[in-house]
């Protein structure tokens, strides 16, 4: 979790993006009707998209806009098989860190008090010996009484002669609406200690962020869906469920048969669904803080790599070009291939192309055993990662240029200039953004760089796909995908 005295997304590898968007979704919940009940929202984004990062900064944001932000990480706590002590000891851990005074410590032993009547109850139990003594419909229409009592306040004698259900249903009855009270009682403590957290500031809402409900065993994570929908319904809070959508419904099917709508189910929880947007791909890398052991200073690249930033950008690009075969979690493995490459020393004194290396590092695991290119070698295939493909041509590094023509033309061009003579295939200047290829840089450039490498003592060029391709399996590390 962040330091209270790091600012809202401050490390942030996107820029300014996801704090934009945090603002956004700040602005939407602020104005949701909390005056009477919570209001709980699904924040659903992939694997990778970086929602623990997400979140612990969206809470830094909300706190310095006055709110409560409150941090709870379902997944360190489902081996306790207890959501609703989690939630309450989380919120009063958190908010003493506001007001730490004898009033809270008095009101929080209030809360306390409450949750131990809460959860002696047994609610389910009561629920349960209705249905099976007097039936469904019995229990529903004493649910509908119990109900009415709670709210109204009204002594249960006044009911009791007319329910005609016996000693036995009129106990399961009382511990039902004992059950209902003291939900009720638990909702009024929690919010007084909130009051109490927060004087001055009574309009401000409190955010509850529950991150990794996906990563939890399938019943905790129903559990703590059902906990916060039930006793958690207190005004003035948010609950913001950080989760891959897809894989907690595939958890819920788990449960319950791959029949069931979980989707649908989890519709039932959430009053509105959020989405976090995939980083691109030189987002993502960097976020994930790839190549930061490499010495870019020693590697002899063409074009040159003069930093890590432009390592993880060149990367980013042979990842646009297979974006269709490329999920985040495919990336990172594939990243984590390439950097221990680079680390291990077969690089050492050798002059490459770094698109064509990343490009035969990502091919050689995307396309050697691709059914659609069997007509083509082993070695052809891996190659395709870098050698083109049509699906690219509406991206461009900037108005008049194709991202794809500049691989091929610097990739190309260099192979033959390596092996000929150094010399002017083409007279074409590149103008762009990327720090790769600078204002005015163009091929006789390149050209000059490779005529300077080849006079340095104990330098080689590797140009040769098939030589790289073995140097790249000489020092593979399988690299699980989790």
């Amino acid at each position: 979790m962040l330091s209270d005295k790091t600012s809202p997304f401050e490390k942030c590898a996107t820029g300014t993006k996801r704090k934009e968007l945090a603002v956004r979704f700040t602005q939407y919940l602020n104005t949701r009707d909390t005056k009477e009940h919570a209001f709980p929202v699904n924040l659903n984004g992939a694997w990778g998209t970086g929602k623990t990062f997400f979140v612990d900064n969206w809470k830094l944001l909300v706190e310095e806009r006055g709110h409560i932000g409150i941090k709870i990480d379902a997944w360190e706590s489902d081996y306790l098989d207890d959501p609703l002590t989690i939630i309450i000891a989380e919120i009063i851990e958190q908010l003493e860190g506001r007001c730490n005074d004898l009033q809270f410590h008095e009101q929080e032993k209030k809360v306390a008090n409450a949750l131990v009547q809460l959860k002696s109850a047994l609610p389910a139990i009561a629920k349960a010996l209705i249905g099976i003594f007097l039936g469904k419909d019995a229990a529903d229409s004493i649910g509908s009484i119990v109900e009415a009592i709670t709210k109204s306040g009204v002594e249960l004698q006044k009911y009791e002669s007319d329910l005609n259900i016996g000693e036995l249903g009129l106990e399961a009855t009382r511990a039902h609406i004992r059950h209902k009270q003291f939900i009720k009682n638990f909702k009024d403590e929690v919010g007084k200690l909130v009051d109490i957290a927060q004087p001055n500031d009574k309009g401000q809402k409190v955010f509850v962020f529950i991150d990794e409900l996906d990563r939890c065993r399938p019943t905790y994570a129903i559990e703590m869906l059902e906990t916060v929908k039930h006793l958690f319904d207190v005004p003035n809070f948010v609950f913001v469920f950080s989760t891959d959508t897809k894989q907690l419904q595939h958890s819920i099917k788990a449960v319950y048969g791959q029949d069931f709508d979980s989707h649908e189910y989890l519709s039932r929880f959430f009053e509105q669904r959020l989405t976090l947007p995939e980083p691109d791909y030189f987002e993502f890398i960097k976020a994930q803080r790839m190549f930061e052991k490499v010495d870019t200073d020693k590697l002899l690249t063409l074009p040159k790599i003069g930093s890590t930033e432009e390592l993880q950008y060149a990367v980013s690009l042979i990842c646009r070009l297979n974006k269709d075969h490329l999920p985040l979690r495919r990336v990172k493995q594939l990243c984590s291939h390439l950097d221990s490459l680079l680390l291990s020393g077969g690089l050492d004194k050798k002059v490459f192309s770094i698109f064509t290396l990343t490009g035969l590092v990502f091919g050689e695991a995307l396309y050697t055993t691709a059914p659609e290119l069997e007509k083509f070698t082993v070695n052809q295939r891996a190659m395709k990662a870098y050698t083109g493909s049509e699906k690219v041509h509406d991206f461009r590094l900037n108005e008049s240029l194709k991202m794809l023509q500049v691989i091929q033309d610097i990739g190309g061009t260099i192979s033959q200039i390596i092996q000929q003579e150094p010399k002017i295939m083409n007279q074409q200047k590149y103008s762009s953004t990327s720090p790769l290829l600078p204002l005015e840089s163009d091929l006789e450039g390149l050209a000059r760089q490779i005529k300077y490498l080849k006079s340095q003592p104990e330098v080689s060029m590797l140009s040769n796909p098939d030589e790289i391709l073995n140097l790249i399996r000489s020092n593979t590390i399988d690299f699980d995908e989790s």
